[in-house]
C-alpha cells in the first residue's frame, strides 16, 4: 500500500516533528488522493481536548457531539490494560449515508470529504442506521442531522481541524491517503471498538498499540440500552402490509367470481377495497410523523437510483393510488376485467413496495436485521393480516366457499411463517457470538413479556381460525370468530414489531463506562 502522508501522520508521539507550517501548502493533494483523519491509540490519553475543540469550532450541542472518545480494555486482572478511541467521521470511500440517503442531503466531495446539507435534509435519520460508525447526530432542535467535514473551511484556509489543533499528544492528525491503495488494503482501518471497515471502506488510519491481542473490551460492553421504538415507522409498516395482503386477498375474490347486491361485485368488494386503500393511506400519513421536516416529505422522492427510502415512498405512493383506483372500480362496478386489472396492478404495487421496506432493514451496520428474517416477517405479516381484513369487509356468503377458506388457510401459513421467523431468530442470537446478537438476546430477555405475549396471540390466532371452518364461513358466529382472530393477529403483530425495533444492537464506535 502506498499512502502519501504529511508530518501529522501516524509517527512517534516523542521527538516527532513539528507540524508542517499552517499556510495553503499543508496538505497539498495529488490525483487520485484524498483527505482522511489518523489516530494513535496509544498517544490518546482519553483528555476529551478534541471534543471540546470540535463542539466549539461547529457550535454544537453537548448531547450532539461530532467526534466522540471511547475507551478500551484489555487482557485480565491483574495484567489489564486501558486505551482510548478518538473517532469522528471517517470520510469513507463508499459512504453508506450517502447512497441511502432520499435527499441526496450528503455530498462527496473531490478531496474526500463527506459533507451534509442542512438545507436538503427531512430529518428521517436513514443515514444513522445506514453508518456503522453512527457518525450523523440527529437534532431535536433543528428537526435535522449533522456530521463533521473534516473542518474543511480550515483546510481550505490551510489550517488544521479543530480536533487535530487541539490534542495536546497529537494522537490524531490529517492526511492525504491514496484512494486506490486504500481500498486494495484497508486492514489499517480496523481496530478493537470499531465496525468492520469493509462496509464502508473507512479511510483512518489508527495505529493500535502492539500487543494488544487476548481478550479485548469496548467501555461500553457491558451497557445494551434498547433502542427507539420508532412508533411511526410501526405503523408505516404493520399498515402497508396489512393493506397490500388485504388487496391481494380482495383480487383474489375478484378473479373467482366473487358477485353480490351489485351486479359485478361491486357490494361484495367495495368495502374491502376501501379498507385497503383507507390502511395504506393513514401508513403515508404515519410516516410523516417520523421526519424531522415533515413539509419538505417529497424531497424524499430525490434519490430512486440508490436510496431504498425514496423506492419505498414512490412505490407506497403508487399503491395508494392504485388501490384508490380499485376501490373506486368495485364501487362504480366497472367491467371485470377493468376492475381485475387495476386489481393486480394494485397489489403488485404494494409488493414491491413491502420489498422496498424490507430492504430499508438489510443494512450491515445492524446485524440482526439484516438477515432473509425481515423480508419473510413482513410478507408474513400481509399474509397472516390482510385476508382476514379483506374476509371482514367482503359479503362472504357472495364469494365462493373454496375462496374464502382459503384465504383463512392463508392467515394460519402467515401466522405459523412469523412464528418460524421468532424460532429462527432465536437460534441465531444463540450461535452468534458477537455483541450485537448477544445485545439483542439480552433485551428480549428484559421484555420477555412482550415475547410471550406475541407468541401466545399467535396460538390464540390460530386455534379461532381453525374453530371458523367447522362452523361455517359466512355466519355471525364466523364473524366474530374472524374478527377475534383478527385482534389477535395485530396485536401480536404489534408487539414483534415493537420488539423488531427496541431490541436491534447496531454497529457503533467504543463507548465509554459510564456513557455513550
Amino acid at each position: 500500500m502506498t499512502v502519501t502522508s504529511v508530518p501529522v501522520a501516524l509517527g512517534p508521539t516523542r521527538g516527532r516533528p513539528e507540524p508542517a507550517g499552517r499556510g495553503p501548502e499543508l496538505l497539498p493533494l495529488e490525483p487520485g488522493q484524498q483527505y482522511r483523519f489518523t489516530f494513535a491509540m496509544d498517544a490518546c490519553v482519553g483528555c476529551h481536548s478534541c471534543e471540546v475543540a470540535c463542539a466549539e469550532q461547529n457550535a454544537t450541542a453537548l448531547d450532539e457531539p461530532w467526534r466522540r472518545v471511547g475507551e478500551i480494555e484489555a487482557g485480565q486482572y491483574p495484567t489489564t490494560r486501558r486505551f482510548n478511541l478518538s473517532m469522528a467521521c471517517n470520510h469513507c470511500i463508499e459512504p453508506t449515508c450517502l447512497s441511502g440517503c432520499p435527499t441526496n442531503a450528503y455530498e462527496k466531495l473531490a478531496n474526500g470529504i463527506v459533507t451534509h446539507h442542512a438545507e436538503e435534509c427531512v430529518g428521517c435519520q436513514y443515514c444513522i442506521w445506514n453508518c456503522p460508525y453512527e457518525v450523523p447526530v440527529y437534532s431535536a432542535a433543528r428537526k435535522v442531522v449533522s456530521k463533521c467535514d473534516l473542518c474543511k473551511p480550515r483546510l481550505e484556509a490551510g489550517q488544521e481541524p479543530a480536533c487535530v489543533l487541539a490534542c495536546p499528544t497529537r494522537a490524531i492528525g490529517v492526511e492525504p491517503v491514496d484512494v486506490a491503495s486504500w481500498r486494495a488494503d484497508h486492514a489499517a482501518a480496523d481496530a478493537p471498538g470499531l465496525p468492520p471497515s469493509a462496509i464502508t471502506l473507512s479511510t483512518t488510519a489508527i495505529r493500535v498499540p502492539p500487543g494488544l491481542g487476548g481478550e479485548v473490551r469496548t467501555g461500553d460492553d457491558h451497557r445494551v440500552e434498547p433502542e427507539d421504538p420508532h412508533w411511526p415507522l410501526i405503523a408505516l409498516t404493520l399498515l402497508t402490509q396489512l393493506a397490500l395482503g388485504a388487496v391481494a386477498a380482495t383480487t383474489l375474490l375478484d378473479a373467482v367470481g366473487t358477485t353480490g347486491p351489485a351486479a359485478g361485485g361491486a357490494g361484495a368488494l367495495g368495502g374491502a377495497a376501501t379498507a385497503a386503500f383507507v390502511a395504506g393511506s393513514a401508513a403515508l400519513s404515519a410516516s410523516l410523523l417520523h421526519l424531522g421536516r415533515p413539509a419538505r416529505a417529497l424531497k424524499a422522492l430525490r434519490n430512486l437510483r440508490t436510496s431504498w427510502l425514496s423506492r419505498e415512498v414512490a412505490l407506497f405512493v403508487a399503491f395508494a393510488a392504485a388501490a384508490l383506483a380499485y376501490a373506486a372500480s368495485s364501487h362504480l362496478g366497472l367491467a371485470h376485467p377493468v376492475r381485475l386489472g387495476v386489481g393486480v396492478a394494485a397489489t403488485a404495487a404494494g409488493a414491491a413496495g413491502v420489498y422496498a421496506s424490507a430492504r430499508l432493514y438489510l443494512v450491515p451496520a445492524r446485524p440482526v436485521w439484516n438477515s432473509l428474517r425481515t423480508p419473510v416477517s413482513f410478507a408474513a405479516t400481509a399474509v397472516a393480516a390482510g385476508p382476514l381484513l379483506a374476509l371482514l369487509a367482503v359479503d362472504r356468503s357472495a364469494a365462493p366457499a373454496g375462496a374464502v377458506a382459503a384465504l383463512v388457510a392463508a392467515a394460519a401459513a402467515g401466522t405459523l411463517l412469523q412464528l418460524a421467523c421468532h424460532l429462527h431468530l432465536v437460534r441465531a442470537l444463540r450461535r452468534a457470538g458477537d455483541r450485537q446478537h448477544r445485545g439483542t438476546a439480552e433485551l428480549l430477555g428484559r421484555r420477555r413479556d412482550l415475547v410471550l405475549a406475541r407468541l401466545g396471540l399467535a396460538g390464540l390466532a390460530l386455534a379461532l381460525l381453525a374453530s371458523v371452518v367447522p362452523t361455517g364461513l359466512d355466519g355471525p358466529a364466523a364473524g366474530g370468530r374472524l374478527a377475534a382472530a383478527l385482534l389477535a393477529v395485530a396485536a401480536g403483530e404489534l408487539a414483534g414489531r415493537y420488539l423488531f425495533y427496541v431490541t436491534v444492537v447496531p454497529y457503533r464506535v467504543a463507548g465509554s463506562f459510564f456513557g455513550r
